[in-house]
């Protein structure tokens, strides 16, 4: 006759077992490195940014004609509107914006806005209406002008989100030339 064992020493039986199928022993050494497996296929590029600062957005050279500037009726204030779709609300909101000018055919020397002369001042405003952005630039001479503009223009913005970090947190936005090194600008 065959005894049974009772089902109390059989769950000790299995509890034992399962402790020691468990326990692991000591680390071995580490092995060979095996064969780099085949090259997988290679992924789309991406488009290249500018360089120097992440996403700062900086607009070509624009060149204004003396006859696009609109004048008004006694001829000492001059304005010209520039569209952008990159000019948002919430670019207005939050970045930083700087403008540059210079005069066509000079390019070597630039001059950040708003100036001002002897005889005049030169200015600008972003503007975001009607859900479209533009950049607008002012013109004001300190006298009435009895001749038209006898002058062509050509204006840069920059937009500088905020948190950009990187270079752009040091870059003096006055000094022109530091600003085209700084984020690498091929004028």
């Amino acid at each position: 006759m065959k005894k049974k064992l009772p089902p109390l020493i059989w769950l000790i039986i299995i509890i034992l077992c399962a402790i020691i199928c468990a326990c692991e022993g000591p680390d071995g050494e580490t092995g060979a490195t095996g064969p780099a497996g085949p090259q997988g296929p290679q992924g789309t590029q991406g488009v290249q940014g500018v360089p120097g600062a992440a996403n700062v957005i900086v607009s070509p050279w624009v060149k204004v004609a003396d006859s696009a500037w609109t004048p008004n009726r006694d001829s000492t204030y001059f304005l010209v509107s520039l569209k952008d779709e990159r000019i948002t609300r919430k670019v207005l909101d939050s970045c930083l914006v700087v403008a540059y000018y210079r005069n066509f055919g000079r390019t070597a020397v630039v001059f950040q806005l708003p100036s001002v002369t002897a005889e005049l001042s030169l200015g600008f405003y972003m503007q975001f209406l009607n859900n479209e952005g533009t950049a607008n630039f002012d013109l004001t001479y300190f006298e009435p002008r009895k001749e038209p503009i006898d002058f062509d223009l050509e204006f840069r913005w920059i937009i500088v989100p905020p948190g950009t970090g990187g270079r752009t947190k040091a870059t003096d936005w006055r000094d022109y030339e530091k600003v085209r090194s700084e984020l690498g600008l091929g004028d």
